[in-house]
């Protein structure tokens, strides 16, 4: 019997029986949509707890005062050495809490972002600028590609380039009294270097001092003859004479401000970890199994994260100035001295990723699947790096090429300590499975 019209089933007209079987073929689509959103689910969830996969937690403790100090001095020029940078100029929110460049320009680039130019070769940064999303996360203590600032919650000691900052005794205690993690003691770094923020020697007082130490003193001293700053300092730490504030307070507001203002933690991936499992489509979730799976993505990109906390070798093609006269960039063993840490680099977060190309601690890669492309061809991949991808960097910012390691012998001595993963090539992907992870990337991790 036909429910429209009433009719037996064999003189039930032609279009009747369209729609019946069209209403047949949806629901029956609908329901192999359903299994299957469950059986990914159920497949998902297994790797969600091998993980250790949680959603961003939502940070608590905003104080208004300091974070209104700490926006201030983000975007204030006046904290570097000619008044031309500041922290908002290698960490633009307009692009990705990065510079949209491979490696920064520092003191003396003209313009912001993708359209910043070097009017020097001396103005290029040796790395890449790192984005800032979640980079106040209560699981971060090492700060830096190379992790050369640290802070030990449980010693409650810090170590950093400034030997007068660190220990259980440290020399400069009333800076450090007023420090609270490792992101407020990072923000007293680029101000010292002259690459970043600081100038070339003899063009200005901060360029000139002879030790940090009279660098910071000389920036609060900039500071506190500003009345803006005088009230906003006054506010944020209920102090009344001027000369009682010190670096130590310029990095803790610059710190607060950061963690609030940069929480990434409502994308479709922390909304479904949080319970909603139709915050994903299909693919993203497919793509999520890829990641933790074949893509092997999960063994350094894992916990609440997504990265963050511990330093790899994915032997990223060097590019760019290096940090020593072969250009040459070896990561975190430039701050521990241990050989097995030469090359390793700390393990950048995800959630944001779409927005905080280029790649890698040298920029190498400009795509999300140039990079799944790199681990995909395991350790040759610096072998057969293709340096037309900085082609476009080099003609409208740098005005200049930039250095690409071929040299053999090095790139056998970045293989050498490799990732097991990619030393031993265990990572090979199909086309499909490179588009699921991309799809993962861009589309799950995006707020």
């Amino acid at each position: 019997m036909c429910l429209t019209c009433q009719t037996p089933f064999g003189k039930i007209p032609d279009t009747h029986k369209w729609t019946f079987m069209k209403s047949l073929i949806l629901l029956l689509i609908t329901i192999n949509v359903l299994a299957n959103n469950q059986d990914l689910d159920k497949e998902l969830s297994r790797y969600i707890e091998q993980f250790n996969f949680k959603p961003v937690s939502i940070v608590k403790g905003k104080n208004v005062a300091l974070y209104q100090l700490g926006e201030a001095l983000f975007f204030e020029e006046a904290i570097s050495g000619n008044k031309n940078i500041s922290c908002a100029t290698c960490h633009d929110p307009e692009f990705g809490t990065s510079d949209a460049l491979p490696t920064s320009i520092g003191e003396g680039g003209v313009g912001v972002g993708d359209k910043r130019v070097a009017t020097s070769s001396h103005q290029i940064v040796p790395r890449n600028s790192p984005s800032l999303y979640n980079i106040g996360a209560e699981a971060l203590s090492f700060m830096f590609w190379d992790g050369r600032v640290h802070y030990s919650k449980r010693r409650l000691e810090f170590t950093t380039p400034e030997p007068g900052l660190n220990g259980d005794y440290p020399e400069f205690y009333e800076i450090v009294d007023e420090l609270d993690s490792a992101l407020a003691a990072q923000a007293l770094f680029p101000i010292a270097s002259h690459d970043e923020m600081r100038g070339v020697v003899g063009t200005n007082e901060l360029a000139d001092a002879k030790s940090n130490l009279e660098l910071w003193q000389a920036v609060m001293k900039r500071l506190m003859m500003m009345p803006k700053y005088q009230k906003l300092f006054k506010a944020a730490f209920n102090v009344n004479s001027l000369e009682d504030f010190n670096i130590g307070h310029f990095g803790k507001a610059l710190g607060h401000y950061q963690k609030f203002a940069f929480v990434v933690a409502q994308t479709p991936w922390d909304k479904y970890l949080r319970g909603d499992k139709n915050a994903m489509s299909i693919e993203e979730k497919k793509g999520a199994i890829t990641f933790a799976t074949s893509g092997s993505c999960a063994n350094c990109h894992n916990g609440e994260l997504l990265g963050g906390v511990n330093f790899f070798n994915v032997v990223a093609p060097q590019t760019g100035p290096g940090k020593d006269i072969k250009h040459n960039d070896e990561g975190l063993f430039l701050t521990t001295g241990t050989d097995q840490h030469r090359y390793l680099f700390k393990v950048p977060m995800l959630r944001n990723v779409a927005k905080t190309a280029p790649y890698f601690h040298s920029g190498a890669y400009a795509s999300i699947e140039q990079v799944i492309e790199h681990y995909s061809t395991g350790p040759n991949a610096i072998d057969n790096y293709d340096f037309k991808i900085l082609a476009p960097f080099e003609k409208n910012n740098y005005k200049e090429r930039l250095f690409v390691e071929t040299d053999r012998y090095m790139l056998f001595r970045k293989k050498n300590t490799a990732h097991p993963l990619i030393k031993s090539h265990m990572i090979r992907l199909t086309s499909e499975e490179k588009r699921l992870i991309a799809i993962f990337l861009k589309k799950a991790l995006t707020e």
